[in-house]
């Protein structure tokens, strides 16, 4: 039937978790490998200097990448709760009013 949809909130509220989880895992990656990704100069020579500043910028900007990562998951699990908290008053105050409906009769 059209308008119909069927929400399993077991499964909405493990998709969040899942979501959760995977920001979780990333930051505690990003927060081992982090020293590696960034380096300290050869040698005082300027090709050496210029080398591990060219190399720890692209290492902030992957920093700021995966950060923002993690935001989005978490953001992305929130708004999946939000929307289900949502879906289910709704559903609730629709089921009242047909109840309300059938008692009438």
């Amino acid at each position: 039937m059209v308008g119909h949809v069927l929400v399993a909130p077991e499964a909405v509220l493990a998709a969040a978790a899942e979501l959760d989880l995977l920001a979780e895992r990333l930051a505690a990656a990003a927060a081992l490998t982090a020293p590696a990704t960034h380096v300290v100069p050869s040698g005082v020579d300027e090709v050496s200097l210029h080398a591990a500043q060219h190399l720890n910028k692209a290492a902030v900007t992957h920093d700021n990448a995966v950060a923002q990562g993690i935001l989005e998951l978490h953001h992305a699990a929130a708004t999946l709760r939000s929307q289900l908290a949502t879906h289910m008053s709704s559903d609730i105050v629709r089921a009242a009013g047909i109840a309300a409906t059938g008692s009438a009769l």
